[in-house]
């Protein structure tokens, strides 16, 4: 199976991104809460330990797909490994799109 490492680096830095986005909203940080909508927003202004804790989690999590993608560069020996994760990651980056969609459209 074909590589593609100009998306695979894509990816892991996206998502690198997106965790220190989280990363940086757990330490207090401000910029760009006010996108993620009003409820949660008005948690940010006056969290709670537990809300603090739970976006260190999510970043914690979303650092577990920047392993999933390492995983994609490494050469198998068995096909079968390579089959078996490019679709788990192509079903995780659909899980996690269509979850967007699905917390977005609650929030708003």
């Amino acid at each position: 199976m074909r590589r593609n490492y100009w998306f695979i680096t894509l990816g892991i830095f996206w998502t690198v991104i997106f965790a220190g986005m989280s990363f940086y909203w757990a330490m207090g940080g401000m910029l760009g809460v006010r996108s993620l909508g009003g409820a949660v927003y008005e948690i940010s202004l006056n969290p709670d330990p537990s809300f603090v804790i739970m976006t260190w989690l999510t970043g914690f999590i979303k650092l577990f797909g920047v392993i999933l993608l390492l995983m994609l560069i490494v050469q198998w020996r068995k096909s079968l490994i390579t089959r078996m994760l490019y679709y788990v990651t192509k079903f995780a980056g659909v899980f996690f799109l269509c979850m967007d969609f699905l917390i977005s459209s609650q929030l708003h």
